[in-house]
Order: structure tokens, then sequence, then C-alpha cells
């Protein structure tokens, strides 16, 4: 009876300490998924959401563009997200971000050989607050498109053309000016929000003999390689044909020697607003 009773007791022992060494390892295998693996998941979900905030801010662009070809005055509806989503059962830190609608955030200035003509222009601007991953700005700006971060700022989508003949440059420039109305002009959280977009007009505007063109805006750099690449495809000399100067919040393309340049220059009026 004393054998049994021993028996059982080393069997009860045993079957404690199994528990408790499986309750050890699940503890650790949880700590190793949450320290190593868990930030390497949210950090592929957070590049993965600013990928999508890239789409959708092209497509916002798009429809400002069909918005301003067709001249209807029917609102169109973009999408924006502004955070990402969760891990299930896991820790993690959730981002988001902030969707603004600003007036009077870039100026466009251009000069020709008689007079000078200056365009106050608002923008849309989508900013993270990244945990795991780079924070990125995307911005809606004068008809392009720029994805601004810690390292710098490039022009993802661009709002001109150009095409030389002979020794005339015909440059296109489309400029968008934003208007925040409705009374919602920004948002922030982790929530999917649409913007409205409504056509008001659209002016295009004959140019010629263009001296120089001046932009003030946050984002100089990424104009000064659109305009350098841009114009360069054109099979401008940069340094004979053209020049960028660049200055803190300010950007300024100027024509040299005999270069001719006409500007088509197309102003389309858009309102905006956050819909619920």
């Amino acid at each position: 009876m004393r054998v049994n009773q021993r028996w059982c007791s080393d069997n009860a022992v045993a079957g404690i300490i199994t528990a408790i060494l499986l309750v050890g390892l699940i503890v650790i295998v949880i700590s190793l998924i949450q320290t190593t693996y868990v930030p390497k998941w949210m950090r592929s979900i957070e590049a993965e959401h600013m990928g999508d905030v890239a789409d959708q801010f092209s497509q916002l662009k798009s429809a400002i563009d069909i918005q301003a070809a067709t001249g209807q005055k029917t609102p169109m509806s973009t999408s924006i997200t502004l955070g990402n989503k969760e891990i299930p059962y896991f820790s993690a830190s959730r981002a988001f971000g902030s969707l603004l609608i600003l007036s009077n955030n870039c100026t466009v200035t251009i000069t020709n050989i008689s007079n000078s003509a200056s365009y106050s222009l608002g923008i849309i601007k989508y900013s993270s607050k990244n945990v795991y991953y780079l924070d990125q700005s995307y911005i809606y700006e004068a008809g392009s498109v720029i994805l601004n971060q810690s390292e710098g700022n490039v022009m993802s989508i661009k709002p001109f053309s150009a095409i030389i003949n002979v020794n005339v440059v015909n440059l296109t420039l489309d400029i968008v000016n934003i208007t925040g109305v409705g009374g919602r002009t920004s948002a922030g959280g982790y929530g999917t929000y649409p913007i409205r977009t409504e056509f008001v007009s659209n002016k295009t505007s004959l140019m010629n003999n263009i001296k120089n063109i001046t932009i003030t805006t946050n984002y100089p750099n990424a104009w000064h390689q659109a305009f350098k690449s841009t114009l360069q495809s054109a099979n401008l000399t940069y340094g004979a044909n053209f020049s960028v100067t660049d200055t803190t919040g300010e950007i300024t393309i100027e024509f040299l020697g005999i270069t001719t340049v006409n500007l088509a220059l197309n102003i389309i009026e858009i309102d905006a607003w956050i819909a619920s």
C-alpha cells in the first residue's frame, strides 16, 4: 500500500514538473515571436500600407484629372487609409496617420519677357505615424504627387511636360488649386476616409518667351529633380539652356541663352472636403 502511494506521489510530481516545463516553453516561444517576428511582421504591414496610400494618391490625381478634362461638376470620392491593420492575438503598437487639406501652401510664379503671374495653391497631405517603418508623407501639390521622408522628397507623378521643336520648347503645365470646403478639412486616426473633390473651373493661358518659373514649396528637391529630368529629356542642356536654383522653401527654373520657351498653362480650381 505504501509503495502504491509513493508511486502515485511521484507521478503527480512528475506531472506538475512537466506542466511547468510546458508552460515555460510556451512562454519562451511567445516571447521569441513577440520580440523577433512581430516587429518584422508589423514593419511589413506598415510598408504595405504606405504602398496602398501611394496607390490611393495616384487614384486621387486620376480623379481630379478626369474632372478637369470633362468639366463635369459631379463630386468624386477617393479613399485614403490612415492606419494599418493589427496582428490578432499579439501585442503590437498600431500605426496611424493624418489627412489635411491646406490652403495657400504653395505658390507658382511665371515670368515672361513682359510680365509675370502668380498663383497661390492649396494642397492635400497625408502624414504617417509609423512605429516600425519609416515615416512618410504623400502630398498632392499643384497637380503633382510628391513622396516626402527623412531622406528627402521625390515627385512620383509630374504635372508638366516639355517638347522641343527646332529651337522652341513647348512646355505644358497643369496647376491645380485645392480649396477646402464643407467644414471638414482634417482627419486623424486609423480609419479610411473619403476625400470628395468637385470641379470648379479650368482656364488655359498661353504665355510666350518664358524667362523663369519660381515655385514656393516645402519640397524643392522634388520639383528640382522633376523639372531637370523633364527638360533634359526634351534635349535641353543643364547649365546652357536652363538652370535650377534652390533656396530654402523655393526653387527657380531659369531659361538661358537663346532658348525660346512657350507655355500652355492650365489653371484648375477644385473644391475638396473630407467626408464622414
